[in-house]
């Protein structure tokens, strides 16, 4: 048993700096796409703001009545959210799910 337990622990520090190693890649990779990502939101944002800010106030008004600003809101929110993910599944962390029958 303990011979067992042995080479368990020896398999397991051979594997330890490859797996590290490829964790920390994918973490970066995923926060680097995050954060592109969120600085290009941001600048839309700020565009939309920028200009914004000049329309007659009877047009922003009917822009709020339409709850223009919530649908930006989330067109923007699942923008980032799409990076994220690519980000990550391009770094090999997220694996890709099929949906449907086996063998197909």
């Amino acid at each position: 048993m303990p011979f067992l337990i042995q080479s368990f622990f020896a398999a397991l520090a051979a594997l330890l700096p490859s797996l590290v190693s490829k964790v920390l890649v994918s973490l970066g990779f995923g926060y680097v796409t995050y954060q592109l990502g969120q600085f290009g939101v941001d600048y839309i944002y700020q565009q939309i703001a920028s200009y914004a800010s000049t329309m007659p106030i009877e047009m922003i008004a009917v822009l709020k009545l339409a709850k223009t600003d919530v649908a930006v809101g989330i067109v923007l929110g699942s923008y980032a959210a799409a990076l994220s993910i690519k980000g990550l599944t391009s770094a090999g962390s997220v694996t890709k799910m099929k949906v449907g029958a086996p063998n197909q």
